[in-house]
């Protein structure tokens, strides 16, 4: 019971007096392993960490999406713009 005493009191202190209403018990223990208090940039970590992993289960999918982007920009740059006959 200690331990997360301490916890909540960092998360307390860290927070301007307030405990965030949407912490859980298990955010309290991420944190806690983290040794982030401030709630703002424990869930900038956490979105950081959930991109980490899209990231890494779907390498294509970010390859196909950068390079169609790419040859946007590069035929934005030429000045072509891809159009289709009104007909279609």
């Amino acid at each position: 019971m200690g331990r997360m005493k301490e916890i909540y009191m960092r998360v307390m202190h860290e927070n301007d007096g307030r405990v965030p209403e949407e912490m859980t018990i298990a955010d309290m223990a991420r944190m806690k392993e983290l040794e982030i208090y401030n709630w703002e940039e424990y869930e900038r970590e956490q979105e950081k960490l959930r991109l980490f992993r899209v990231k890494q289960e779907n390498p294509r999918e970010i390859t196909k999406a950068a390079q169609v982007r790419e040859l946007w920009e590069e035929e934005l740059k030429k000045g072509q713009n891809r159009r289709t006959p009104k007909g279609e």
